[in-house]
């Protein structure tokens, strides 16, 4: 007959230690992101290449929901957007949204560029912020393309 055995005595298993070197786990992370961010490429946030054509637009709302394209250099009327145009008012509501944030008025002007490798972007260069419009497809760039004209 085999002697009968007894159970082990259970052992807790320590909660602290994997719970406090989780966190340092995380701390040092959270260090070396931030401490990366500060490190960035002051010129990762301009677009590359360089601009074949570019021209300075003001963008104006309209009565009934039309929107006035105008030179910002000679006050040119460029075009007169009719209707809802989502693309169009899609960029220009991220673009002044960036400008309201930083408490500048919504009547900003903005550089549309066509770059020399066709690229077309729209910046806004009191925020520094801009859309390359190549992102949301041929059709969209074919709304914003014949504002830039021949310039």
């Amino acid at each position: 007959m085999q002697p009968a055995s007894t159970p082990l005595p259970m052992r807790s298993i320590p909660t602290r230690l994997p719970v406090t070197w989780g966190l340092a786990v995380l701390a040092l992370v959270l260090l070396v992101v931030g401490w990366l961010s500060t490190q960035a490429d002051p010129d990762a946030n301009t677009p590359q290449g360089r601009p074949q054509v570019s021209r300075s637009l003001q963008f104006r709302d309209m009565p009934g929901g039309d929107i006035l394209v105008v030179d910002a250099s000679t006050g040119e009327q460029v075009a007169r957007v009719q209707g809802e145009q989502g693309f169009i008012r899609g960029i220009l509501r991220a673009l002044n949204r960036s400008r309201k944030q930083r408490g500048l008025g919504p009547d900003g002007t903005f550089e549309l560029s066509r770059f020399d490798d066709g690229r077309l972007i729209i910046s806004d260069r009191s925020t520094g912020e801009y859309l390359d419009l190549g992102a949301f497809g041929p059709t969209n760039i074919g709304s914003f393309a014949p504002f830039i004209g021949k310039h």
